[in-house]
């Protein structure tokens, strides 16, 4: 769909209606809970972690899986999107019921793609559940319902399941989480994705509605999925994490809940003899996945990994809040466009908008690691360039420019605005 197609689709239009309010809700909250920290202190403390832990990120990556298998915590390695969803089909038999958490790492390798028909899939976010509800898709990584109106969420509960609800958010959430909780103790496979390992031995993932916590602990089989970009030094790094999250990704001083898993469930009650798999899963294993990103260390672009995933830079981004999802892949936003480069290939990336960045640096500001993410555009779009993508309004920009001396195509004159505006 062109873009001036998809501005003028109602979908596009009930979108920007919805996302305003939630905006101005956003910005309301994260500026209450960043009066009860030490911003430069903060932003300080997270951008070394990031760049130490990627800078080291081999040695920890070794550490952190000798740790985390001492534990009984089996770790697998996956170079890309397809040996992730192999390694997945191994370890998760044909017809099993999944309950799984909201999961961008899981929606990066595609593998709810590769389970359909399969298994049954139970999303047990709200948000997401909603998406999945009203046959939608998600338009933010951490509030991915949050272009849905609540009237069409009732509806679509009452044409799916003939339950007839008040319409107000109370009602609905009270109504989705005695659906979902009904499912999480029938399952016996439990899928979510993590947001920080420590290298001593710890996953940590966060949450606010509780079902992370019983789908890591109610089915036998847990299986987590992290980029390795996840993984920091210490247990201490992964909390300033897990707090920043809170802040910069739903505008709280502290996540609900803070999961810390460095076995399965374990008990040493009878005469202290160690035995795994007691009330909580009986197996956890981890799927650490690369996708390209050893690619961007390799090539200079290791900042796209400093990212955290908290979604604060969208808010702000004058092209997302034109086209949401539309711009970027797997993940939203220039930083999504980025990661598409090394994980689809550099079309891809074209056809989602590698051109579509003004520069603006809203993102930047926005950014609780001020990852510069106008910079790594250019440097990406000179790969395009190197590569035979280009626009034609560049192409056309540089033909006027090396004829005339100007981007305009004409002659400009004091007072007179041109036909054709660009910007470089």
């Amino acid at each position: 769909m062109e873009i001036t197609d998809l501005l003028k689709s109602e979908r596009i239009r009930m979108v920007k209606k919805n996302f305003q309010p939630s905006f101005y809700s956003y910005l309301s909250n994260r500026e209450k809970a960043l009066q009860t920290i030490d911003l430069k202190e903060m932003k300080e403390k997270l951008r070394k972690i990031k760049e130490e832990s990627i800078k080291h990120l081999e040695a920890l990556k070794r550490k952190t899986i000798e740790n985390l298998e001492n534990q009984k915590i089996k770790v697998f390695e996956a170079k890309d999107a397809k040996e992730a969803c192999k390694i997945s089909l191994e370890l998760i038999p044909e017809g099993e019921t999944i309950v799984k958490s909201k999961s961008n790492t899981i929606k990066e390798i595609g593998l709810l793609n590769v389970l359909k028909g399969r298994n049954k899939i139970i999303e047990t976010d709200c948000g997401d559940f909603i998406v999945d509800l009203c046959d939608e898709e998600s338009s933010h990584p951490v509030a991915p319902a949050i272009h849905i109106p609540l009237d069409y969420v009732v509806e679509k509960i009452k044409e799916k399941f003939g339950v007839k609800l008040k319409k107000n958010a109370r009602n609905v959430v009270r109504w989705i989480e005695d659906h979902i909780k009904k499912n999480i103790l029938k399952a016996r496979i439990g899928l979510t994705g993590a947001n920080a390992i420590s290298s001593e031995g710890a996953i940590f993932i966060l949450e606010n509605e509780g079902n992370i916590s019983l789908v890591s602990r109610i089915p036998e089989r847990h299986i987590v999925y992290a980029g390795i970009d996840k993984i920091v030094p210490s247990i201490q790094d992964a909390i300033t994490i897990c707090q920043a999250l809170g802040i910069w990704g739903t505008g709280i001083n502290l996540p609900t809940y803070i999961n810390v898993i460095s076995s399965p469930s374990k008990t040493a009650d009878i005469q202290k003899e160690l035995v795994y798999g007691a009330q909580g899963a009986r197996e956890v294993f981890l799927i650490l996945i690369d996708n390209g990103r050893s690619k961007m260390i390799e090539e200079g672009l290791e900042e796209l990994l400093y990212c955290i995933n908290c979604g604060s830079c969208l808010y702000f981004c004058p092209v997302y809040r034109q086209i949401f999802n539309h711009y970027g892949f797997h993940y939203f936003g220039g930083r999504g466009v980025g990661l598409t480069v090394f994980q689809e290939g550099i079309e891809t990336a074209f056809d989602r908008g590698l051109y579509f960045c003004t520069t603006c640096m809203n993102c930047k500001v926005n950014c609780p690691l001020d990852i510069d993410i106008p910079n790594i555009m250019r440097k990406l779009r000179k790969k395009a360039v190197e590569s035979g993508f280009e626009t034609s309004v560049n192409e056309k920009m540089i033909e006027n420019v090396r004829t005339l001396g100007n981007p305009f195509g004409e002659e400009v004159k004091e007072g007179k605005i041109p036909k054709e505006l660009y910007c470089c």
